[in-house]
């Protein structure tokens, strides 16, 4: 299926319907909007790695594998170029932008590509103009980089299953890394995408040659991290090894869990019993390591003490913060977060909705939408078993709300499929009662 080709594949009023809101909220606000959260730890990350020379994030005096490099290295390049001032800010921010609209370039592609340019185009605005969606892709956050990587290996992935050429699955490989490169929960997604190929007929032994080389373009990316942590911490690490602090934090979310009711009287107790650890920040893995086993002790107290409120939590209670609570926690232009609570739950139930219909009705793209489906149900799984945050999902928000504009999609072309076929039906039926006439 075509896509309309202006600026990288998408119309030019969709590149500026996305560009204009973002760059409009970063010269209202100004360079120093903050959330005074992970931004500001990635924008310090970058700092140190040019002063010090060390990838670090709570502290420039120790390394860190709190997070892949890929952030700290762009804001790095950005503050190399243009200074850590406000110039620096102002084109850190606008390049952010950018890359966000190159994202919602790609929303475009790939519903296209599945759909009819239409419905990108739907979906592609609502993104576009969505407001947690424009205050994200103006801060120094993973998200708006997550979502340009993510949204253009989506479109990969489909051209790859059309077209099976090599330089396509080439294109579906570095964009899967560099969604690596700021986030490696997305690393287990690619047994979704390989078990769409073998659905979608993909010869055996041209799909083994294909991922051959996009395994060799994981190394060429994967390898300098995976030396840099050998050399630093003597030891393999995959990605990071901080996952196990969200671990601990989704135990205080819900109710019913065991005592303590914070993180914090957690955090005293570990220094009491293990004084040497001061300051957590020089003893990175060994922290996340006690952190880990006490996530695991909470969790198994929970679910034998109170079940019921431990399976309500983790299946219920967390997947509603993921996709029930809109993330905007700096009011824009007037618009607040508990103003958009009735949207987003609105929004979300009819998109959940209309992805059953789609599959119900969209015949011959069901494959397409399955792969949706087990997309959002394992970053909802993951995103839930660890820890729960709305800002988590902004950058696969485009997936979920696709739901509906997709759903009258399949509903109009099942419609107008059966009048063709009717209409050819009495059109055979007509020129067969001619033809006995004479």
């Amino acid at each position: 299926m075509r896509t309309g080709r202006t600026w990288l594949g998408a119309p030019a009023w969709l590149w500026l319907l996305a560009l204009a809101p973002r760059l409009v909220t970063i010269f209202v606000y100004g360079p120093h909007l903050t959330i005074h959260s992970d931004d500001e730890g990635y924008y310090r990350s970058a700092l140190w790695l040019l002063q010090k020379g060390t990838f670090s994030y709570y502290t420039p005096d120790a390394p860190t594998v709190h997070m892949m490099p890929g952030i700290t290295l762009l804001l790095a390049g950005i503050i190399w170029v243009f200074g850590a001032g406000t110039v620096g800010l102002y084109a850190g921010k606008i390049l952010f932008t950018l890359i966000a609209t190159l994202g919602i370039a790609g929303i475009y592609r790939a519903v296209s590509r599945m759909t009819r340019p239409w419905v990108g185009a739907v979906v592609a605005a609502a993104i576009a103009l969505y407001p947690p969606e424009v205050l994200v892709d103006t801060l120094f956050l993973t998200e708006p980089l997550f979502m340009a990587a993510f949204a253009w290996m989506f479109d990969f992935t489909f051209k790859v299953a059309e077209s099976r050429r090599l330089r396509d699955v080439l294109g579906l490989a570095i964009t899967f890394m560099l969604a690596i490169y700021v986030r490696p929960n997305v690393a287990l997604w690619i047994v979704f995408a390989l078990l769409y190929f073998l659905m979608k007929g993909y010869p055996r032994p041209l799909l083994w040659r294909h991922l051959g080389a996009a395994v060799l373009v994981g190394l060429i990316f994967m390898a300098p991290w995976w030396i840099r942590n050998e050399m630093v911490f003597h030891r393999l690490i995959l990605f990071t090894d901080d996952s196990w602090n969200p671990l601990l934090l989704g135990t205080f979310e819900g109710y019913g869990y065991p005592p303590p009711t914070n993180e914090g009287a957690i955090e005293h107790q570990l220094l009491r019993e293990y004084p040497s650890l001061r300051p957590q920040s020089m003893h990175e893995l060994t922290w996340f390591r006690l952190q880990k086993q006490i996530a695991f002790k909470r969790m198994g107290e929970w679910l034998k003490t109170n079940p019921s409120s431990f399976w309500t939590t983790y299946l219920w209670l967390k997947p509603q913060i993921l996709w029930l609570r809109a993330y905007l926690p700096i009011p824009i232009f007037g618009i607040t977060e508990a103003s958009l609570r009735g949207l987003q739950t609105w929004v979300v139930d009819a998109s959940i909705v209309g992805h059953f219909v789609a599959m119900v009705f969209a015949r011959g793209r069901r494959r397409e939408i399955l792969l949706i489906w087990l997309t959002l149900l394992y970053y909802t799984a993951v995103f839930s078993f660890f820890f729960a945050f709305e800002r988590y999902n902004v950058p696969i928000d485009w997936l979920m709300f696709s739901g509906v504009p997709v759903a009258v999609w399949a509903l109009l072309r099942a419609i107008v499929g059966e009048e063709r076929k009717g209409a050819r039906a009495k059109s055979g039926r007509g020129r067969s009662r001619r033809r006995t006439s004479r």
